[in-house]
């Protein structure tokens, strides 16, 4: 075989393997624009970043591939339509970098009677590392701490933490979704609810700042589409289809999760002008259709926004990492601090937010405004969330 049909061969293996990549690429853009709750389409919200630098080095490969030869017509087609899809990762990830405006407002105040901090942290059940939360509990010394997946074992090892802190709300549970809630503040009506999910437990309490302020404080961690359904759930749902396989298999979908944040969005916004912080790990990521719908309805802001992604899973991959930890708060508050903390031993990183209540804040803050449609997309997925629990 001559050097030139070798080369030939090759370019053309190129093209196509880049071309493949590229359809791969503008596929996994164009789904989570669907409309849909399916597990196998919400879990596309999730890699934007790693989309966005796979379709820049596509775009790069038929740059050099127009260097060492000529392209076809579906070759253009192919590059154009993957430049649109990079277009538009970049336009969804953009809010999360410092380049972009802030939507929460810096603090400069130096009193800290109306200031609280957090520590939230997703421990994973299985992780035995308690000497090191403990280490980073004394070192960034919150008011507050949200523990998720803990299970009895996590909560008899952090015994005596309630010297520190005597305020506390504790929901151990041995299927990862546990959570525990520790507070040097006082809380106020203190309360675990299971609002859509029976074994996924979300906390709401009234913390009394040192002002005597108070605020509503939301604890959350729903289930994230794609994981393999409890086995009692698959046996149900074997009975309710007669023994056939489901449509989406023995995986759970979007709509608990997002029934849940919804449902928190709503009774934030009935609570009109009351401060209020929500956190825990969302299992979602900041530019997915259902967080920002989340933000619209609660009026709630995001501290990320301007200031970066401050990605919190995976600990263990450097490529596959996604925001899902977050504390959202109302526009009554100002940001002192956020910062993503060290690996101590978890698949997540702690993240560590300060936010000062300054009333005076509201003309500092603009939070998302909501759409036309959101009230009725809420209640239409909370009534589907609940009806599919």
């Amino acid at each position: 075989m001559s050097v030139i049909i070798e080369r030939k061969i090759v370019f053309f293996l190129c093209r196509l393997a880049v071309g493949l990549l590229a359809l791969v690429l503008i596929v996994g853009t164009v789904i989570p624009l669907l409309h849909s709750n399916a597990w196998w389409v919400r879990i596309f919200d999730f890699p934007r970043v790693q989309i966005a630098l796979l379709t820049g080095l596509t775009l790069a490969g038929y740059v050099a591939l127009r260097l060492y030869g000529s392209l076809g017509g579906w070759d253009y087609a192919l590059a154009a339509l993957v430049g649109l899809a990079l277009v538009w990762q970049l336009i969804s990830i953009a809010p999360y970098t410092a380049l972009y405006p802030k939507e929460m407002s810096a603090s400069r105040a130096e009193d800290d009677s109306n200031r609280i901090s957090l520590l939230v942290f997703n421990v994973l059940s299985d992780n035995r590392d308690v000497a090191a939360l403990r280490d980073l509990i004394r070192d960034t010394d919150p008011d507050i701490i949200l523990l998720s997946e803990p299970d009895q074992w996590w909560l008899e090892q952090l015994d005596g933490l309630e010297d520190d802190y005597p305020y506390t709300l504790l929901q151990p549970q041995d299927n990862d979704y546990g959570m525990l809630l520790y507070s040097r503040l006082k809380l106020k009506d203190p309360e675990v609810r299971f609002l859509i999910d029976p074994a996924v437990p979300s906390f709401r309490a009234q913390v009394r700042l040192r002002s005597g302020s108070l605020v509503t404080f939301y604890g959350v961690h729903p289930r994230p589409p794609g994981i393999e359904r409890p086995d009692e759930e698959q046996d149900s749902s074997r009975e309710k289809t007669a023994g056939e396989e489901g449509e989406d298999g023995d995986r759970v979908d979007s709509d608990v999760r997002d029934a849940e944040l919804l449902l928190i969005a709503s009774e934030v916004k009935e609570l009109g002008s009351v401060p209020v912080i929500v956190a825990g790990d969302f299992n979602d990521v900041a530019w997915s259709r259902t967080t920002h719908q989340f933000q619209r309805i609660g009026g709630l802001l995001d501290p990320r926004v301007g200031r970066g992604l401050l990605n919190t899973f995976d600990t263990r991959s450097r490529f596959l990492r996604y925001p899902l930890d977050y504390a959202f708060a109302s526009r009554h508050f100002l940001l002192a601090e956020l910062h993503r903390l060290p690996d101590i031993g978890s698949d997540h990183f702690p993240i560590f937010a300060v936010f000062d209540y300054n009333p005076e804040s509201l003309s500092e803050n603009d939070p998302p405004q909501p759409d036309a449609g959101d009230a009725r997309e809420a209640d239409e997925a909370i009534e589907e969330g609940k009806s599919n629990d």
